[in-house]
Order: structure tokens, then sequence, then C-alpha cells
């Protein structure tokens, strides 16, 4: 931005001294204009140097002592991360993993000073809506990547023709191929416009954004900002009830901890530590691959629905994907300050970092909640009621409510199935109720 500025101020002296300045002028602004808005073509390419470096590091890694009947009780699974990182180091193959990603249509552009990267697959189809896919922390672009196929060209994967949507799946600003933002601020309402200002550039006036964790807030943001260009809002879950003494959460029952304050203790930890001081763990993060693996691995463990097996939901390969998308990037702490900006969004340190939206949404609302989403595991959520279907009614115009049978906090990567699936329904009902 301070290039644009610069010219800005140059042109216009130009303006005043030379003949003919002002014409001039007048194109050079708009030339600085059109290429600061520019969206370039892009390739994942991490220099050898960077997997050289991590190599050293994995073989040299000193890992922490630990009880032999900890399991994941104490944190991370000793066991486990060894198992990973030797796997890491002696057979797991980062240039397959980027070829892989390279096959879909990446771009970047710069928004609010921030280089932005996101993935936009384009249907066949002429008609297809575009979706904009938002994922959370610590997730990335492999978040939606089963589902870009069955999104973008349905025939092939089952589906109908009027099925087919334009895919774009962004990098938040800190996170992965994103640029880092040199400023405080970028809390979600801020991202959710950053969203908004893409959807335009690409030249959608009609569009529809999906959520999941962060990206949750971030979606319902985008249609209270900008429900003239919102077709419909779908979303990962619209709330919850209050809990019952006991539920049944996937196939087992669990009674909540004594009370909320003892579980989120046990639960959200992570949460007081990225909002508050993100920076003091960010320099572990960002200097042991084995720490980043560590502190990332535990939250898709404890966040998954895999009855204590994580190797029943995701391999290896994709879990270190996800792992070295922060790596390559150094994105490890400036991924973990969205905590900080959005608790400090609303000036001193807010009670939660999850301030919702105020508003009502307007736009036609899918609710495709997931038993196992949610982060307080030993507090089961109700998603399935009358209550929280009263919950969600007061926040959202819902006209899609479900919950699915199996799934976590990764849904589209965990149960793309089910996700596509819900995803199918949802927009069928959209169109016919605009009919």
């Amino acid at each position: 931005m301070t290039y644009i500025r610069f010219v800005a101020v140059a042109v216009s002296m130009i303006a005043v001294l030379a003949p003919g300045g002002i014409a001039y002028a007048q194109r050079a602004a708009e030339s600085a204009t059109a290429s600061s808005q520019a969206i370039v073509p892009f390739k994942i390419q991490v220099p050898d140097a960077v997997l050289t470096d991590l190599k050293r590091r994995l073989a040299q890694s000193r890992f922490a002592d630990e009880f032999p009947d900890a399991g994941w009780d104490y944190g991370t699974n000793l066991a486990y991360l060894k198992s990973l990182v030797e796997y890491w180091r002696e057979k797991y193959d980062w240039r397959a993993q980027e070829k892989r990603l390279n096959a879909f249509d990446q771009f970047k552009t710069n928004i609010d000073g921030v280089d932005i990267h996101f993935i936009h697959q384009k249907s066949k189809n002429p008609n297809a809506m575009p979706l904009l896919l938002l994922n959370g922390w610590p997730s990335s672009i492999i978040e939606y990547e089963k589902v870009i196929g069955p999104l973008t060209d349905p025939v092939a994967y089952g589906g109908r023709a009027e099925d087919s949507f334009h895919v774009v799946i962004p990098s938040m600003p800190g996170f992965g191929f994103s640029g880092k933002p040199r400023e405080r601020g970028f809390n979600p309402e801020r991202i959710a416009r950053v969203w908004i200002q893409l959807m335009a550039r690409l030249g959608y006036t009609r569009y529809s954004p999906h959520g999941s964790d962060w990206g949750n807030g971030i979606a319902t943001r985008m249609a209270l900002d900008d429900p003239t260009h919102v077709v419909a809002l779908h979303i990962a879950g619209c709330g919850a009830a209050p809990t019952a003494p006991a539920a049944n959460v996937g196939n087992q029952q669990r009674s909540p901890l004594p009370n909320s304050a003892v579980n989120a203790a046990h639960n959200l930890g992570y949460q007081e530590i990225q909002t508050t001081k993100p920076q003091t763990l960010g320099q572990a993060l960002s200097d042991s691959p084995v720490g980043l693996a560590s502190w990332i691995i535990e939250k898709w463990y404890g966040w998954a629905d895999h009855e204590g097996d994580l190797e029943k939901v995701f391999t290896k390969d994709e879990l270190l994907t996800n792992i070295m998308i922060y790596w390559v990037t150094n994105s490890g702490t400036s991924s973990a300050r969205i905590y900080y900006e959005s608790r400090h969004m609303l000036g001193g340190l807010a009670p939660t970092p999850f301030p919702r939206p105020e508003g009502r949404v307007s736009v036609p609302t899918g609710c495709g909640s997931f038993p196992l989403q949610y982060d307080r595991r030993d507090l089961p959520v109700d998603t399935t009621s009358a209550d929280a279907r009263k919950v969600a009614d007061a926040r959202y115009n819902v006209v899609h409510f479900t919950t699915m049978p199996r799934g976590g906090h990764f849904p589209a990567f965990e149960q793309p199935k089910l996700w596509v699936d819900d995803i199918r329904a949802f927009f069928a009902t959209v169109r016919k109720n605009q009919r």
C-alpha cells in the first residue's frame, strides 16, 4: 500500500509540472490501482533448503518424558507422536503432496494490505453456484480437498448437473500461503470484509459461504454484512441447546464433567494461551517441527470423530500435509493470533474469544451439524432437539436443519460424502424456495 501512496503523490506532481500531466497522472494512478488488485496465478514451490532443514531438525528431535499409562490425558501421546515423526522423517513425501495440491487452480491477490492465497476451482457448468469454503484453526485448505471434485463436477460423483459449484477456498490472513498481517486488528469481522472483497474481485455478484470453526462465525458475518450478494449460508452447526445430564455422542454415552468451568480448564487451555500470549508459544512453534506437530495433532485427536484411533479417519500423509502447510510457511504463530485479535476486538480482554456477530441472518441458512464437532468433548452438546432448533432459529433464517450420524470438527475432511450430501440437499431446498 506504501507503493500506491507513493504513486499518488508522484503523479499529482506530474499533473502540475508537465504538459498533459493530468491525463498521464490519471492513467498512472489507475494502473497502480489495477496492479494492487491483480489476481496472479500461484503454485506451491517450497525451496529445497526448507525441506533439508526440516529433515535435520526431525533427526535431532528431543522428546519429553511421559508416564507409562498417560495415554492422551496429559496432551499429545508420546508413542503416537514418535511414530508420526518417524514416518515424517523416513517416508513422508512433501513433493508428492505439493504436486497433488498444485493440480488445483491457485491464485494470489492483495486485499487490505495482505497477499491472499486461494484455490479457485471452476465448474464446467456456467450456471454453477459460487461457493466460498472457510476453515479454521488448526486446519488449512486441505480440509476441503476431498470435496472439490464432487462440488465442481457432481455428475462424475453421483450428483446432478444442477448440484454444480464454483469453489473458492482461501487461506486466512496469517494462515498457510497467505501473507501475514503486519498490524493489529485482523479479527473475524475484518476477515469477513476481506472475503466479501475477494468474491467481488472474482466477479461473483451472487454467492454462498460455508464455514466450519472460525469459518462459521466469519461466514455468518458475511451473511449479515453482504445480504445483497449472499444467496444463502451453510455452516457446520448453528449452535446447540443446553446439555442434558447425559447424552449419547457418536456410539458411546458420555456424562458431562461436574461444571463448565472444570470442563473449560480441561479442554480449552489452548484458547487461554492463544488469546493472551500467542507470541510466547509461537517461538516454539516456529523453531521445532515436533513442537508444532504436537500442538496441532492433539487438537485433531481431540476434535475428530475416530473412537480412539485417529488413523481410522486420517492417514499419516493427510495429518502431516496439514502440519507441513503450517511449517513451510512458518505460520504457527501468525495463525494463532486470530484468537488474540478476536478476544480483543471489543476492547480489552473479552470473556470468550468468540464474540457472536450481532443481528439475525436473513438469508436462507442451512445448519449441518456433526455430533463431535465441538471442542468440549466431555460436555456433549445437543444439536438435534426442538430446543436446539429454537437456538438456531433465533440467530438464523433456518430452512435446513440436520445432524449427521458421525463426524467431528473437520467434517468435509472426515466425512466428505455426508458433507457433500448435506450441501446438495440444502441448496436443493434453496432453489426450490426461490422459484
